[in-house]
């Protein structure tokens, strides 16, 4: 009886475990399939996602890289990694147990850290980042990989087998590759589908290797993130999962000796070599290709600029455009300021061209190649961040607004002050953003959100972790899901997000307090380094044009300051105020700046901020 309860626990254990690990993935699948754009409820059944993906340039070209840095760095990694597991086990030589435990430090150290380092090295060098740094970054760590999954099958390996085969009178290259090779190939066989999938998967280090032109999938999918989980998302996801899971069931079948069959391995080696071959053909072609015509390089936020808007500039112009993204200021600066890449054109905040302007990383515009500058709204040139706009031109603004559910907020909130009302508890969702949060408490209190006053600081940590109680959630990527579905009834998000979550639920309202709306401003840079300076003007000139700038404006909700396109833009949305605050609510407020050695304060209270609320 105990060992049947035994029995029935374990399996209840077990089952828990699986649900435990594969429920979000299922989650996942089922709403790749949702017809809402959003992931807070299940509307209905659709394929539409998977669609347009099929119909998504920017997408398939990241698969395309993807897919050749994945083939070409995956043989390199097998033939040096086998090489050298063979060699590290057949040979005694000074310093061999160091040797081995250098080839394992891919493996352990943080991947950011290989990225970085990687990044630093080709920038030594003084070689471009694209597909070829990407190449070399990628069967760099893949190699060790290799190397430990052949040393596990040659650990079992009779070399009785190789003296056999010489006392025959076979030579040594004979003995390797019909001895060695056959007997180990279920291990090299594995160890290319592991060094294959992680390629496939690799973020962090194809992040600081990546150029203009060789972005990647993951990286595409890490990038739009930002905008929210939305079933596009979920849709390339699933495709990925399933792609990879076949590789494991692949390598499962290898392990288990499944590939017994002679012509089966010779076919198999065949596919291989035949895909390494066509994937390095086709860099080699598209290097060519690209070579015929001016490419723009073009560095912005995940979506924030229409995949058909490029298209049509690469029509009119007959040029090429590689659009690479990001998610945040600090990942582009991280980019810019340690490597040699080549980008002609960026799309940033205020502050961050501040420290941009500061680190002599951009150039001046000239206007005169902007015809259509005339277009823009007064109000949002000239701004404290590039008086005169030197370095800097307008592409989109917004604020930060307080959104309520009206069903379930009864008290009328008029100032920052209301936010921390006991009322609230437990129901707020605000953005993880340290200067957007901490400034918000500076300025309650009356002080600078730019102050780098140490008491004025302290008092704005006191009163935010007097808020804690009220907050559910921190949420910068996609605050909206959680107004959405009802988990919180007051938040303090950008306005585009708080914009989408009315679309959603209509009991959602933004409301406007004494202290105003806090304006971000994204602009055009064009970095130093860029090599198609005049085209980068050419585009800046393209975007402002009006009906240009309205097709901008009607895919992505953020404030246009292009006046000329207003009569061409959606009226309610115009007329919306967590798109467009009113001019008395922005007027007067600061905007953030740079705080130099501050910011290394601001984090650390944002830390101790959000510990407290543990």
């Amino acid at each position: 009886m105990m060992k049947n309860n035994k029995g029935l626990l374990s399996k209840i254990y077990a089952t828990l475990v699986y649900i435990f690990l594969y429920l979000p993935i299922f989650v996942l699948v089922v709403f790749s399939f949702n017809k809402s754009k959003l992931n807070a409820t299940f509307t209905g059944f659709t394929l539409d996602w998977y669609k347009n993906l099929i119909n998504n340039t920017q997408i398939l070209e990241a698969l395309k890289n993807s897919l050749i840095i994945a083939f070409i760095s995956t043989f390199f990694a097998v033939i040096i990694g086998t090489l050298a597991a063979i060699g590290m086990y057949r040979y005694k030589f000074k310093g061999k147990r160091a040797m081995e435990g250098l080839l394992y430090i891919p493996v352990v150290i943080p991947e950011i850290v290989m990225g970085i380092s990687m990044l630093a090295f080709f920038s030594s060098l003084n070689l471009p980042a694209g597909l070829i740094t990407l190449i070399l970054a990628h069967i760099t760590f893949c190699i060790s990989y290799v190397i430990i999954v052949v040393r596990a099958r040659l650990d079992g390996f009779d070399s009785a087998l190789e003296e056999a085969a010489q006392d025959l009178g076979a030579t040594p290259w004979q003995t390797l590759t019909k001895v060695t090779l056959p007997v180990i190939s279920p291990g090299i066989i594995s160890g290319a589908l592991l060094a294959f999938t992680l390629s496939l998967d690799d973020v962090i280090i194809s992040f600081f290797a990546a150029g203009p032109d060789s972005n990647t999938l993951p990286l595409k999918i890490f990038s739009m993130v930002k905008f929210g989980v939305t079933p596009e998302i979920n849709a390339l996801s699933t495709v990925m999962m399933v792609f990879t899971l076949s590789m494991v069931v692949i390598a499962e079948g290898i392990r288990r000796n499944m590939l017994k069959n002679k012509k089966v391995k010779k076919a198999l080696s065949f596919i291989v070599i035949l895909l390494m071959v066509t994937g390095m053909g086709f860099t080699i072609f598209s290097n060519t290709a690209k070579t015929e015509k001016q490419v723009l390089n073009i560095f912005n936020w995940s979506e924030f600029l229409p995949q058909s808007v490029v298209e049509q500039f690469e029509k009119e112009y007959n040029v090429k455009v590689n659009y690479s993204t990001f998610s945040s200021n600090e990942e582009m600066l991280a980019k810019l300021m340690g490597g040699n890449v080549p980008y002609d054109l960026v799309v940033t905040s205020d502050y961050a061209i501040e420290i941009m302007t500061k680190q002599k990383l951009v150039q001046p515009i000239d206007k005169n190649n902007i015809s259509n500058l005339a277009n823009i709204d007064e109000n949002v040139l000239d701004l404290a961040f590039d008086p005169k706009n030197t370095y800097s031109l307008p592409y989109m603004w917004g604020g930060n607004n307080i959104v309520i559910d009206k069903t379930k907020i009864t008290k009328k909130i008029t100032s920052f002050d209301d936010l921390w009302d006991s009322q609230f508890k437990n129901s707020m969702v605000i953005l993880d953003d340290p200067r957007v949060m901490i400034g918000l408490a500076l300025q309650k209190n009356g002080y600078s959100i730019n102050s780098k006053n140490p008491k004025e600081l302290q008092k704005a940590k006191e009163d935010l972790i007097k808020l804690m109680p009220n907050v559910k959630a921190f949420d910068s990527e996609s605050p909206k899901t959680l107004l959405i579905n009802g988990e919180a009834s007051i938040g303090y998000v950008w306005g585009t997000e708080a914009y989408l979550a009315k679309l959603e639920n209509p009991n959602l309202e933004v409301v406007l307090t004494k202290e105003g709306v806090i304006p971000q401003y994204d602009n055009f840079v064009i970095p130093k380094k860029a090599k198609n300076k005049k085209l980068a003007e050419e585009f800046i000139n393209f975007i402002y044009k009006p009906e240009i700038s309205a097709q901008v404006s009607e895919e992505f909700p953020y404030a246009n300051p292009n006046k000329a396109a207003y009569p061409l833009m959606d009226k309610d949305k115009l007329n919306d105020i967590a798109v467009y605050p009113p001019r008395e609510a922005v007027e007067g407020n600061e905007l953030i700046k740079d705080v130099g050695e501050t910011t290394k304060l601001y984090d650390d209270i944002w830390t101790e901020i959000k510990n407290s609320k543990k």
